[in-house]
This record gives structure tokens, sequence and C-alpha cells, in this order.
């Protein structure tokens, strides 16, 4: 595989579960980048920068192992509850870690109930031909996204995501009481 590393440092040590692959500048003359060939084998590769021969920068990725649940992440946690304010849901698939897993592809189906309703679901994937109305969206490289709306009446907006083989993923959106009179705002 072909590893880019982008670093301001004089140069960078790329290591793969621990060994030194190599050292090569990464100043001005190489764009700040430095590139690597590297055997795939799954575990951690890590990118350190240095500086005057000391260690400056690190950045750590880790192979994630198969999906083993769902993360569902709104962008707010409080939407008003005038029938019109949106949250928007990320569904992510994650291993046992914790860690994102860019390759689950299974069909996720969302469940919602209280004071909001699905406005629509969405996965990224031009390619993919399904209506953005429904309750179930494929993940597409392991993410999917689901948009609630608020219902006139203020409470909470419970939403689960299932799918076959990964543990639920689930959330809450509470909707508030919109002021009607802008000027306060």
């Amino acid at each position: 595989m072909q590893v880019e590393v982008y670093s301001g440092a004089e140069k960078v040590q790329l290591f793969l579960n621990g060994k030194l692959i190599g050292e090569q500048p990464t100043g001005r003359e190489q764009q700040f980048k430095a590139l690597f060939s590297v055997p795939y084998a799954p575990g951690t590769l890590k990118a350190v920068g240095i500086r005057n021969d000391h260690s400056v920068a690190e950045s750590i990725i880790t192979t994630s192992s198969k999906p083993t649940r769902l993360r569902l992440t709104p962008d707010r946690a409080t939407i008003h509850a005038d029938g019109q304010d949106l949250s928007f849901i990320a569904v992510e698939a994650l291993d046992n870690e914790g860690r994102f897993q860019p390759n689950a592809a299974q069909d996720v189906h969302f469940s919602i109930s209280g004071a909001g309703s699905i406005a629509a679901v969405g996965n990224g994937d031009g390619q993919d031909e399904a209506a953005y109305q429904g309750d179930h969206r494929k993940l597409f490289q392991g993410r999917a996204l689901i948009v609630v709306r608020s219902s006139r009446q203020p409470g909470q907006i419970h939403l689960t995501a299932t799918t076959s083989g990964l543990d639920e993923g689930a959330a809450t959106i509470e909707t508030s009481e919109t002021n009607l009179n802008p000027e306060l705002d």
C-alpha cells in the first residue's frame, strides 16, 4: 500500500505495529509530504514528526475489526418545537473498541417516537436510488444520515436504529417551545 504522510516537521518516521518502516524528509522541497510503501497488515500505523532529532508530533491509526454496534450522533441535542426545525443524526458502524468500521454496508431500520418525525434518510452514495423518505437506509462506507423534524409540541424525540448482527443505536433530541416574538431571541 502507498501511505502518504503530511507534516510540517523536518522528517517523518513511519511505524507499522511498532516496527520502523522508514524515515523520509517532509520539508518544503517535498511539499511537506512523505510517501511510504507499506505491506498491508492489520494493527497500528504510527507517523512521528521529527524536528531537530526530537519527536514533535505523532498520529496513529488502527485497523478496525468487524462492526458490532451502531452509534447515533445528533448535530443538535435540542431543537425548536415549531414543526419545522430539523436535527441531522449521523449513523456510524463501530467495532468492539468503538472504532469506526468503514466497510459496514447493512440496511439500517429506524424507529421514532415522541415529539417528531422522520424527514429524510440518506447515505452519501450517489449510486443509491432509494428514496429519501422512509424508515430505512443502507450504510455506505459505514455511515448513513437520518433527519428528524420536530412537531409543534415540546418534548422528546426518541430515535432507534437497528440492523441484523449489530447492537442497536439510539439518540434522544429535546424539543423546546419557540419564542413567538423574534425581538426577544
